[in-house]
């Protein structure tokens, strides 16, 4: 067992049930939340406390939101979701996404883990929220490797941020989840890194693997320890595809990986991308209402499936507990 930081404070990662691994209340960009034509408080707040509600009813205990501050994270929309009591319990995050902050140009990987460990020990923004997980991205970016300073280019940056991030996680006593182009196989490079930098690969979440369909790549991240995150479900996909993505955590079961497979969904009730700009509170339901249905109907287990649900998420935490030496406080 070890402490687990939420939004509502900490809990025993036994409490932590059935957990959805990859998810948002909310998404956009830093500073969204001083463009009012872009993002309003209370109906962000509003639908959160909705989706949390719904989720609850359907089954879920609690939900990883990967929100770090350059992809719109709102500490005082988490403080009012938390005093709403929705019986979900929402850990959210420090970090980086894809497009590394300027002001991290020129750190060192210390430099950039001490910038994540002050969120993990004094809070956010001054608030009294403590993120219980570091998110990290490789996408497209991680192909621009080529420039007049190789030390400045995206990859190098993303290269150090990722160190930074292992060194974080091992300090701090918390689990690393990452956005990754699955296509891409980058998960295969990260755990590189966080093997070279003495990271419990147990304490990772290589996400979005259900965007490949390469059975064999997943099996390999399952194979050095780490959990596979197949969190990209949700019904704006074909039955075909949705198939496909049941099929994948069925494989890796039967394999004998279920105890390194979560699941989630990528969504937000709150979303603020672009054009995409949408309010969707059932965005947490068809991994509850549809995938396990549909892996219990198709010959997984319910140890299996409680297997994807409860104990993969729970080890991540525990694992990045043991690392700093007990429960992280």
């Amino acid at each position: 067992m070890s402490t687990v930081q939420t939004i509502r404070g900490p809990i025993d990662s036994s409490q932590l049930g059935r957990t959805l691994s990859h998810e948002h209340l909310t998404t956009g960009a830093i500073g969204m939340e001083r463009l009012p034509w872009v993002y309003n408080e209370d109906d962000c707040v509003n639908a959160g406390i909705d989706a949390l509600r719904r989720a609850r009813a359907a089954g879920v205990d609690s939900i990883l939101d990967l929100t770090p501050l350059d992809l719109g994270r709102q500490p005082s929309m988490f403080q009012r979701v938390a005093a709403a009591d929705t019986g979900v319990n929402v850990v959210c995050a420090t970090g980086v996404y894809r497009w590394v902050p300027s002001y991290f140009f020129g750190m060192d990987p210390d430099d950039i883990a001490d910038h994540f460990l002050r969120e993990i020990r004094d809070g956010i923004e001054g608030t009294p929220i403590r993120p219980g997980i570091i998110k990290i991205a490789w996408d497209l970016e991680y192909r621009l490797a080529d420039g007049p300073n190789p030390a400045s280019t995206p990859r190098a940056n993303l290269e150090r941020t990722a160190r930074g991030a292992a060194r974080a996680a091992k300090a701090g006593g918390v689990p690393i989840s990452c956005h990754t182009l699955a296509t891409d196989e980058l998960g295969t490079p990260l755990l590189d890194i966080f093997e070279d930098e003495g990271l419990d690969l147990r304490a990772v979440t290589i996400g979005h693997s259900n965007d490949s369909s390469n059975l064999d790549y997943l099996k390999g991240i399952a194979a050095r320890g780490a959990n596979v995150g197949l969190d990209r479900f949700g019904t704006r996909r074909t039955q075909e595809e949705l198939d496909r993505r049941c099929q994948l955590a069925l494989d890796l079961a039967q394999a004998g990986y279920a105890e390194q497979v979560c699941l989630g969904h990528d969504g937000s009730p709150y979303g603020r991308f672009g054009a995409g700009r949408t309010t969707t509170t059932d965005c947490w339901l068809p991994v509850p209402q549809i995938e396990v249905p549909w892996l219990l109907a198709h010959g997984a287990s319910q140890d299996d499936v409680d297997a994807m649900q409860r104990r993969s998420i729970r080890a991540t935490f525990e694992a990045a507990a043991a690392m700093a030496g007990g429960a992280a406080k």
